[in-house]
């Protein structure tokens, strides 16, 4: 038997947050500042209120007079949203506001968690956006039991799509219409047609959605069973396990840990991206390292994904991964990779050799 269910998705779906993004990042400048503001919603919200109104009066200091006025509208708009009550299920609040003659305002919950963050800047800064589409991208959880099989879609932290499938009923019962073998036999058809029904789910789910994740969680036993049975290509977009059985109908622990364990993987396939970088810059390969050189092949349209650590500095974080957004390129952020920070924190994968559309000999860069 198989039950499905699609999910209200308050916040953003990716596709959402892809367009988000692309408005934010082509948002023409005009001379009102915009405030872009990031709100840990699991923190009280009158903390959030006194941190905000502390950062805007200093921030507001600091502006051009004839700018004040303008910053003080788009403060009172951050205000009005800090005032809803926001669902439990969300954890992190995103706006951005401008006042003066082309105002704006984009109010972003989420259920996945946001550090608070203020800024105030002639464009939005929409780093933490790409961040978080980047660690928590999309992925599908399958939680095992002996009788059930729940299978999960989770973007951006959320369930938006859960599959319920449950074994067979054998249809008589021991010692009255089967006999013990016929029974075990029974049994042992209907966990193979279980195990079938879910393989067929998964691969369709994944195949439909283009997801490249699945974590399998519940007893080991069962995770073992399912995953044995899985085509190869898929058991190749096994990036996690959770051995852990549900806690009765409470599933909320597994979810927290399989994002996790999804996070864990993503941050393997960032350090995987900073070696091919690294790999390709000693062979002068595919590869620029530094900002400027970064900026370069993105505006010649030569880059195939930028790599780029949270810890470079603000400004230059906010320019190339505006520029890598307007030119659609995959963004990879990293944490704390020392790898990457000895490249200047940030490097571009190429599509070809500059020299090519320079039309010089290829001798490095």
């Amino acid at each position: 038997m198989t039950a499905t269910e699609t999910l209200p998705f308050s916040e953003k779906s990716m596709q959402q947050l892809r367009r988000h993004i692309a408005a934010l990042a082509t948002l023409p400048e005009s001379e009102a500042p915009v405030i872009s503001a990031y709100f840990d919603l699991r923190r009280p919200l009158e903390v959030l209120r006194a941190a905000f109104e502390t950062w805007s009066t200093a921030a507001r200091s600091t502006l051009p007079k004839d700018a004040r006025a303008m910053f003080d509208a788009a403060k009172a708009d951050i205000r009005a949203q800090l005032k809803q009550t926001w669902p439990e299920t969300m954890q992190g609040l995103a706006v951005f506001a401008r006042g003066g003659d082309h105002p704006l305002l984009m109010a972003l919950p989420f259920q996945a968690i946001l550090e608070t963050h203020f800024d105030v800047a002639s464009r939005p800064a929409i780093f933490p956006l790409v961040q978080l589409k980047d660690r928590f991208h999309r992925f599908v959880l399958v939680i095992c039991t002996e009788e059930t099989g729940r299978i999960m879609e989770l973007t951006l932290g959320a369930v938006t799509e859960e599959i319920l499938t449950t074994r067979p009923d054998p249809g008589g019962r021991l010692g009255r219409q089967l006999s013990r073998e016929h029974f075990h036999l029974r049994r042992q058809e209907d966990t193979r047609r279980f195990l079938r029904d879910q393989v067929s789910i998964i691969d369709n789910l994944m195949s439909r959605r283009g997801h490249n994740h699945l974590i399998l969680a519940g007893h080991p036993r069962h995770v073992a069973q399912l995953r044995d049975q899985l085509p190869k290509q898929i058991q190749a977009r096994v990036v996690g396990s959770v051995f852990h059985a549900p806690n009765g109908r409470d599933y909320s622990p597994l979810l927290d840990q399989a994002i996790d364990a999804f996070i864990e993987a993503e941050q393997d396939e960032s350090r995987g991206a900073v070696e091919r970088l690294h790999e390709h810059v000693r062979r002068q390969g595919l590869a620029v390292v530094g900002i400027h050189a970064c900026r370069e092949v993105i505006e010649a349209g030569a880059a195939s994904q930028l790599v780029i650590s949270e810890e470079l500095p603000h400004p230059d974080r906010e320019e190339l991964v505006r520029l890598a957004t307007l030119h659609d390129l995959p963004i990879e952020v990293c944490e704390g990779d020392d790898l990457l920070q000895s490249h200047g924190g940030v490097g571009c994968l190429l599509r070809f050799r500059m020299e090519y559309l320079r039309g010089t000999p290829a001798d490095g860069f």
